[in-house]
């Protein structure tokens, strides 16, 4: 039996707090239901140094890669990772922005002004939905956004909220006295929902808060048949508590390297 031809990526999302590295497995035959492996990840803060040396073990170990890829929703990050990019690492990364060449319709008001990390989970989820079945996308990051794909595959819209972090940081900025509690905490025990002490009443609003709203957003949005995916750094606290959820960490990479796949190859069938 012959092996299938595997080839590697790298993907980088630039987002609003954090800065977001994945080293991908591409198939040369992947069949639906299943998205390019994720190999290697790391993730930074917008202010800090890219791990520019990690990213050398990763290419040395797999014997290099296709042309890394970027997209986000901070500019000033794409520009910097593009800018600070090392010669010994190839080519700079290819800013992946027209969201009109994405493989999926996008019918809401203003397409070009949907943010890109929703439609790359769009098009990540796609490729796991079952046939003819909606999707609801939940990712929980700086802001937590609730996504409707269609049973057709398009992207309809959804609804977008502040995230467990932003929410604990606006209870703490905003008043005189109240502690800030981190996601990591949230997610160190299952917060009571009747809090006995401030810090305990805060980690119950945030958490059941947040997912109640999640939950009435989901109900509200699609039908019993549409199948619930969760990402972000806050979804896994969520994805236990949500009825026929499925956790997928790397929704917005993997959303990232299908397109630059898909791009490749209509490149390469035009020759």
């Amino acid at each position: 039996m012959t092996a299938l031809a595997v080839q590697h990526r790298l993907a980088i999302d630039a987002g609003n707090t954090r800065i977001k590295l994945g080293l991908f497995a591409c198939s040369s035959s992947r069949p639906r239901g299943e998205l390019p492996g994720c190999i290697e990840r790391a993730v930074v803060l917008s202010h800090e140094p890219i791990p520019w040396d990690l990213l050398a073990q990763w290419q040395s170990a797999t014997g290099g890669w296709q042309p890394a890829v970027i997209a986000g929703s901070n500019p000033l990050d794409v520009k910097r990772v593009q800018a600070d990019w090392p010669i010994s690492l190839g080519s700079v990364p290819h800013i992946v922005e027209n969201t009109a060449d994405f493989p999926l319709p996008i019918r809401v008001d203003e397409p070009r002004r949907v943010g890109i990390d929703r439609l790359l989970n769009a098009v990540a989820v796609n490729e796991l939905r079952s046939v003819d079945h909606p999707a609801v996308i939940v990712d929980s990051g700086t802001a937590t956004t609730v996504d409707v794909v269609s049973a057709d595959g398009a992207f309809v819209g959804g609804a977008i909220l502040p995230g467990l972090a932003l929410s604990a940081k606006a209870l703490h900025e905003y008043t005189a006295l109240l502690p800030l509690v981190s996601v990591l905490e949230l997610g160190q025990a299952m917060p009571e929902p009747l809090g006995r002490n401030t810090r305990a009443a805060i980690r119950s609003g945030l958490f059941w808060g947040q997912l109640g709203a999640v939950k009435e957003l989901i109900e509200r949005q699609a039908s019993a048949e549409a199948e619930v995916f969760v990402t972000g750094g806050g979804g896994a606290l969520l994805a236990a508590h949500l009825p026929r959820a499925r956790f997928e960490s790397h929704l917005p990479l993997q959303g990232l390297v299908l397109v630059a796949e898909r791009a490749r190859s209509a490149a390469t069938t035009s020759l």
